[in-house]
């Protein structure tokens, strides 16, 4: 009966002071815990007509309310046959916005995507708005512009991973949109089951207002763009790359499932390697890692990245897509100004980094 009392006790102090242990990600807070993503939520809707999904009901995915300071993007859902991949072009119009600093944005997939790179441009002057939620031929190239249009990456995500992915910025930290352009994403689907399988994909985007931001973030990329992978042979593919200073805000390496382990190390010259980033072998499971406070970054610093491989196949594997593989670092970082993408052609040639931030204005 005594045991009884002392625990009906704490359960009512733990009850009066709100002090319930937080899950994984959660913040504590005077009234509980506080899902990070929503920290700047205010108690009053904010942003009303604020979900572009193009009529679309989904039939597995269970969403949450929309943000309400933000919007909300739904991909039109496809329907795989076994071992089916496809590769294709969305677009979305903005929403209306009360606040377009963007500081959290999450994923809801079910199994099936294998990456989609959601970014946002503005509308191409001579072709017009894309026909949504289809793209223009080329609209799903990022890259293509470069540097006269810099887009800005909204959400890259973690190979095939399913349920849920989150990417919220350390305080203070976000970016913004220009709700004048458009959404468009380069969507990578495969069905890696014996049967159907429905793909279902959206993301919520969370905004603060501009008086909060205390600096702005931009991606970054690196990568090897070719290799090779001789059939039953384990092999790393690596290389090392400028970077022109800054601070590090988040990492991600992009490979497929033949990946064994990931690696990133910072190098400065008179100083030890510095592992900043270590990821394991395939999984479903988020590759974001978040750095609060961020890493800094000399001006003549490099990062080295690797990708081990272990090729269980019969045949050559190279850089691409389906059973082939990739070697891709990605990121976000601050100022806007040291922005860098990075590439090496070919694993046996050097690295090459161009300098993006000189053309931010």
């Amino acid at each position: 009966m005594l045991r009884c009392a002392v625990l009906l006790a704490l359960l009512v102090t733990l009850a009066c002071t709100q002090r319930w242990p937080c899950s994984a990600g959660e913040l504590p807070e005077e009234h509980g815990c506080l899902d990070p993503a929503r920290r700047h939520e205010p108690s009053v809707r904010l942003d009303q007509d604020n979900v572009v999904d193009f009529g679309v009901h989904l039939q597995h995915l269970r969403l949450p309310e929309p943000p309400r300071s933000g919007f909300r993007i739904v991909i039109p859902p496809r329907t795989l046959q076994p071992g089916e991949e496809q590769l294709y072009c969305v677009s979305w119009p903005f929403p209306a916005l009360h606040n377009r600093v963007v500081y959290a944005g999450r994923l809801y997939t079910t199994r099936g995507l294998h990456h989609s790179n959601v970014f946002a441009r503005p509308v191409d002057p001579s072709r017009g708005p894309n026909p949504y939620p289809s793209c223009h031929p080329g609209a799903d190239d990022p890259f293509r512009d470069l540097p006269r249009i810099i887009p800005d990456v909204l959400f890259g995500n973690s190979t095939q991973v399913e349920g849920t992915e989150a990417l919220v910025f350390p305080e203070g930290l976000g970016y913004a949109v220009d709700t004048t352009g458009e959404i468009i994403s380069s969507v990578h689907i495969l069905n890696p089951t014996p049967a159907a399988l429905r793909v279902e994909v959206a993301y919520d985007f969370f905004t603060m207002p501009r008086e909060q931001l205390v600096e702005e973030v931009v991606p970054f990329q690196m990568s090897v763009n070719q290799f090779r992978i001789p059939p039953g042979t384990r092999r790393t593919v690596s290389t090392e790359c400028d970077v022109f200073g800054g601070r590090i805000v988040s990492l991600m390496m992009h490979t497929h499932r033949l990946a064994t382990g990931t690696a990133v190390v910072q190098r400065r010259e008179g100083a030890p390697d510095v592992l900043i980033y270590e990821g394991g072998p395939y999984d479903t499971a988020s590759d974001i890692r978040v750095y609060d406070p961020p890493l800094q970054l000399e001006p003549f610093d490099r990062l080295r990245f690797s990708c081990d491989f272990h090729n269980t196949l019969d045949r050559e594997v190279r850089f691409g897509l389906g059973d082939n593989e990739m070697c891709v670092l990605f990121g976000y970082l601050a100022p806007p100004q040291q922005q860098v993408l990075a590439f090496a052609d070919d694993e046996d040639r050097p690295c090459r980094s161009f300098h993006l931030g000189a053309f931010r204005r």
